[in-house]
């Protein structure tokens, strides 16, 4: 079986031009019932492995969800002036129910914390949650995991046809009035046109040298958008170790940084027994400093405190395990792109913009409302060729 090891979701399916194309290519989705509305999907288990009461947890996850709306469309509640961070916003800003059970409690903690740390790939006081409030859409339809060749099938449908360089290493991009060079460890290339589709914690870097150099702008607006960390650990093992019923696992650790909190069991939509750990933000970070022996036994100690006392007995070591190090890769230096504090508004927009008639920019950083998604990818790709029609049809 195979599992995506970046993008792994359509998150809001309708409406969304993946979603007819991966009908089209037939590949396997399956529906994720992250908020756990209906109360079976998700188990959750206190930090000494407890499970807790999913009707209570869950009722928690809806109140939060439904605290995030009022407090950005009642005219009741009025957010601190000041309050720029998702930090700010729970801790000053966001009305809470007086009265919850301390399973409820958790439940609202997850979703309005750790889970939005998890969906930014980034931490609650780094999460801008006035652009993120105002400025990310997310369509309607719920999440649908792609499985049974996942994303990887849809790369390959809209590679087709194409000249595609493998192990092509951009260094040097210098543009003249005739036209773009692309300097590489495999020669030059030259184009009269050139898109690019780098990933934003590559341009953070400044290992590409452009010349003449960016504008100051867009130098600018590449620093202060935020690039996040989203890791995962993939396991396969002999056999269920795990509820198979559940689509998902939330671990509520606690500790400095919390680590664990987020676990997909795959096997509930393929019948394989795998199941994957989640970090993001400085979670991520901090299971990147440890070798694959010491995730593993860490991920093993918290499998066995939240599994073992459910008649599964002494869960061995997984039959193969696969990790990703986006953050170290070179060539993405991270996962997708979040909305930072120190962050404008207008900075997505920025990056997006032509430099003359010779370089255009796309990548999901560069959308202003789908970032952080394959189909905002996929859109500012679109959107990228077109002007770049446009501009060789008016000659």
């Amino acid at each position: 079986s195979s599992v995506d090891m970046g993008a792994a979701w359509i998150h809001g399916p309708d409406g969304n031009p993946l979603t007819p194309l991966a009908e089209e290519l037939g590949v396997a989705m399956g529906y994720t019932d992250f908020v756990n509305r209906s109360v079976t999907a998700v188990q959750a288990y206190t930090k000494e492995g407890h499970p807790l009461n999913m009707a209570e947890y869950t009722r928690g996850q809806l109140l939060a969800n439904a605290a995030f709306l009022k407090a950005g469309a009642s005219v009741l509640y009025q957010p601190p002036a000041n309050a720029h961070s998702l930090k700010e916003w729970l801790e000053h800003g966001l009305p809470q129910p007086q009265t919850m059970t301390p399973a409820e409690k958790m439940g609202f903690d997850y979703w309005a914390r750790i889970r939005m740390e998890y969906a930014d790939a980034s931490d609650w006081d780094l999460i801008n949650w006035n652009l993120v409030s105002s400025r990310y859409v997310k369509l309607p339809g719920g999440d649908l995991l792609l499985y049974g060749g996942g994303y990887k099938v849809l790369i390959n449908h809209l590679a087709e046809g194409l000249d595609v360089r493998w192990e092509t290493v951009v260094s040097h991009i210098p543009t003249t009035p005739q036209n773009v060079q692309i300097e590489t460890n495999r020669g030059t290339f030259r184009a009269s046109r050139v898109i690019i589709t780098l990933p934003l914690g590559v341009l953070k870097s400044g290992k590409i040298l452009f010349d003449p150099p960016l504008p100051a702008e867009k130098q600018q607006a590449i620093q202060r958008i935020g690039f996040g960390n989203y890791e995962k650990l993939a396991m396969r093992f002999d056999k269920f170790y795990w509820p198979q019923d559940r689509q998902r696992f939330n671990y509520l650790s606690d500790g400095e940084p919390s680590l664990f909190h987020a676990w997909l069991n795959t096997g509930h939509y393929t019948g394989t027994p795998i199941i994957v750990a989640y970090h993001a933000g400085r979670r991520a970070c901090k299971i990147n400093e440890w070798s694959d022996d010491e995730l593993l036994g860490h991920t093993l100690a918290v499998m066995q405190r939240i599994f073992g006392d459910n008649g599964f007995g002494q869960i061995p070591a997984p039959q193969a395990t696969v990790r990703s190090r986006w953050q170290s890769d070179p060539f993405s230096l991270g996962s997708y792109s979040t909305d930072h504090i120190d962050q404008l508004p207008t900075d997505r927009q920025t990056l997006a913009r032509p430099i003359g008639q010779r370089l255009f920019f796309a990548g999901e950083a560069t959308h202003p409302h789908f970032y952080a998604t394959v189909h905002g990818a996929y859109e500012t790709g679109v959107r990228a060729a077109r002007v770049v029609a446009q501009v060789l049809s008016d000659g």
